[in-house]
């Protein structure tokens, strides 16, 4: 006879970081991609439909830059805790890496059910999380995309990263459900970047000047310096166009 318990003690600790994430004890990428395999398969049959939802927390770089990355990964295993409250048992929440996470939801029915789930998560983080004693406010922006008749795991996971990036850009703190006509608007959005970037080198931005004038005593008070884009094939793009393109790419700076 042979005691076999130490070596199944490691295998089991060696699947467990092989298939969760060793900061939350959430899913990982890797277990949470087969999840949803074997899900649209099981849908496939059942003729059901599955779900899921991205859900990226909203400004949580400058938590993590001004707190530390100690307080940051507390904050992760707090925001990891009311995701798995705000769900349903038979749903995989996973962490996909740093502040993004993932929900599978199965045996889907009706859209309205997927919709109140992401309404109790964006509303799980209206109240503030503890943090050293202090309260650290925290937003969800949620993208969901639901499995259509021939839809992968890759086209699955890719409609719902695309529904993410417009609730973000769409204001944060808020879930969208994946249209098709957003896969567009996201090859505009990369278009724009990267006319933004062409522009740069070209030295294509200029500035106009705009007075500001006190009308009551007749004076200059200062004066604001607008950009502005002249564009070669669009001509005169006015700031509205470009100026939230090129903050979130970054290239603002």
């Amino acid at each position: 006879f042979r005691d076999l318990s130490e070596r199944k003690a490691l295998e089991e600790q060696l699947r467990q970081l092989a298939f969760h994430d060793p900061l939350t004890l959430l899913a990982n990428r890797s277990l949470f991609r087969n999840r949803v395999q074997h899900a649209l398969q099981l849908a496939q049959r059942s003729h059901q439909r599955v779900a899921v939802m991205f859900l990226d927390l909203d400004n949580f770089k400058n938590i993590n830059d001004s707190l530390g990355h100690d307080a940051g990964d507390r904050l992760l295993q707090a925001a990891a805790q009311r995701l798995v409250k705000s769900t349903r048992p038979s749903d995989t929440v996973a962490r996909l890496g740093g502040d993004e996470f993932a929900i599978l939801l199965e045996g889907i029915s009706e859209d309205a059910d997927v919709e109140r789930i992401a309404t109790a998560v964006t509303r799980s983080f209206d109240e503030p999380l503890q943090l050293d004693g202090a309260d650290a406010n925290m937003a969800a922006s949620i993208g969901i995309a639901f499995s259509r008749n021939g839809d992968d795991t890759e086209q699955l996971l890719r409609n719902a990263d695309i529904a993410m990036y417009n609730a973000k850009a769409t204001g944060k703190a808020r879930f969208v459900v994946f249209q098709p006509r957003m896969q567009e608007q996201l090859r505009e959005r990369l278009r724009l970047e990267d006319d933004i970037k062409r522009a740069l080198e070209r030295g294509e931005f200029f500035l106009e000047f705009q007075p500001v004038v006190d009308l009551t005593h007749r004076e200059l008070l200062g004066i604001e310096a607008l950009v502005r884009w002249n564009h070669p094939e669009q001509g005169l793009v006015m700031p509205g166009t470009f100026i939230p393109a090129a903050e979130e790419s970054g290239q603002i700076i």
